[in-house]
């Protein structure tokens, strides 16, 4: 039988499977909506405004952070050598959270909103997530604080940074538009939105790279020291990174530079992760092909440098003149969000489920999961990066806004499909995880065993 202090882990990991697959077919209804508008016309609460803001705020609290918290609360204790603090409190925090998305999804979809992208949740609900923010942080620190192992590991140094920044990027964020408005309001905004994928979404994702990696490869993480500058150097320059957003807009040029300059930087921290996986893998490399927790986890990795090479050039200048506002920036946007870091959530639940239940029900659900969602992101990001470029030039030169829409409409179809195939793997992928965990279980690991992660 799995240890009772793991329920609230699984509990959410097992939560946000649900939910994603949900908020995920929102998402392919915004893809049939682009091809045919008057999909679900007759009903006014499946208008596109609306279905978009249940599927973006569906996804990032449903399925990634709940996500990331269950991976918290799953691996804290094992680098501690020490039970969770309270399951109580654990389970608490777990059901405000389900409380809260269910709740999003019926305010957002009857109209109710604040108008704020990304913060588009009524204030009741904003109390809602401080109260899991809150719980959470502090179940994790009291956690840390009765540890009985004395090292500090540095997934640690990711996880309670993440806990503490959270709080402030989501009251930032989320500052009523009655009190600030104009330009300032929308720098707050795009403070919160570019800050809790950078401070949040990253850093709770590659403190759980850095757990998975040592114990799926049997191999001694590559570099101490490089992990700790990606965490320093996150927590320098990415807190700076809002304004890029609205390059070209009407900020002032300096505050424009000011967004630019830490973009470009940011190739230091996601270069100690990558330099880190590539170098905990030499020798190693034939097990990712067998282990497909190892195959995802890589993946992200992937995604990852290509997501942190690809947001400095579309912040300069020349590259945001034609790219900002198009298909382009969704496509990127979906690239962190899924194909990074949903990778390390995928890499993690298996894992999970192998220790508590011996193997996984199907392997070859497993490698369905793996490439329809490898291979539907592909052809939706592509799709939507080449749409992006279109429509950018198509705007520039002056052209009619219908004939850029025109131009890209079976781009728009291919979009689709991409999207398609990614909601079948995540249906594969909850059918194989609750079919797993139907099976006969076995005993947990000791908590002891997970501390054996090392530099």
């Amino acid at each position: 039988m799995y240890s009772t202090a793991d329920r609230a882990a699984r509990g959410f990991l097992f939560s946000g499977i649900l939910w994603l697959v949900l908020f995920m077919s929102m998402g392919l209804i915004i893809a049939v909506k682009q091809l045919n508008p008057d999909f679900f016309a007759h009903m006014p609460w499946l208008t596109y405004g609306r279905v978009r803001m249940v599927h973006v705020n569906g996804v990032l609290f449903g399925w990634l952070s709940m996500g990331l918290i269950g991976s918290m609360f799953y691996i804290i204790p094992r680098l501690c050598r020490t039970q969770l603090f309270s399951s109580k409190l654990a389970t608490f925090t777990l059901v405000c959270t389900n409380i809260l998305i269910v709740s999003m999804a019926v305010t957002l979809l009857a109209g109710l909103t604040t108008g704020i992208e990304y913060g588009e949740m009524i204030w009741p609900l904003d109390i809602l997530v401080a109260v899991i923010a809150v719980t959470t942080l502090y179940n994790c620190v009291m956690t840390v604080a009765k540890r009985k192992e004395n090292q500090l590991y540095v997934s640690i140094w990711y996880f309670i940074g993440s806990l503490i920044w959270l709080p402030l990027v989501y009251i930032i964020g989320n500052i009523p538009s009655e009190w600030i408005g104009g330009i300032q309001q929308a720098n707050m905004n795009w403070f919160y939105g570019h800050n809790v994928i950078g401070l949040w979404f990253t850093t709770v994702g590659i403190g759980t790279i850095y757990y998975l990696l040592p114990i799926l490869t049997k191999a001694p993480l590559y570099s101490h020291r490089m992990s700790m500058i990606g965490f320093w150097t996150i927590a320098t320059f990415y807190v700076w990174n809002g304004p890029h957003h609205l390059v070209n807009g009407p900020i002032p040029l300096w505050l424009m530079k000011a967004g630019i300059v830490p973009s470009l930087l940011l190739i230091i921290p996601v270069w100690t992760v990558v330099a880190n996986v590539f170098g905990t893998l030499k020798g190693h490399w034939h097990q990712v092909r067998a282990n497909n927790s190892l195959k995802f986890l890589v993946t992200g990795t992937i995604f990852y440098l290509i997501t942190c090479i690809q947001g400095p050039f579309q912040a300069l200048m020349g590259p945001s003149s034609v790219l900002k506002f198009t298909e382009w920036v969704p496509g990127h946007a979906h690239m962190p969000l899924f194909g990074a870091f949903s990778s390390v959530v995928f890499a993690m639940i298996y894992y999970m489920l192998e220790k508590q239940h011996g193997k996984i029900h199907s392997r070859g659900m497993q490698e369905v999961h793996f490439y329809f969602s490898v291979v539907g992101y592909l052809f939706f990001g592509f799709s939507m990066w080449i749409a992006g470029v279109i429509q950018g030039f198509s705007w520039i030169d002056g052209e009619p806004f219908m004939a850029s829409i025109n131009a890209i409409k079976s781009l728009n179809m291919v979009r689709g499909i991409g999207g398609g195939f990614m909601l079948l793997g995540q249906i594969f992928f909850a059918i194989n995880v609750w079919k797993t965990v139907k099976q006969q279980r076995i005993s947990a690991q000791d908590l002891e065993s997970d501390a054996s992660v090392r530099v």
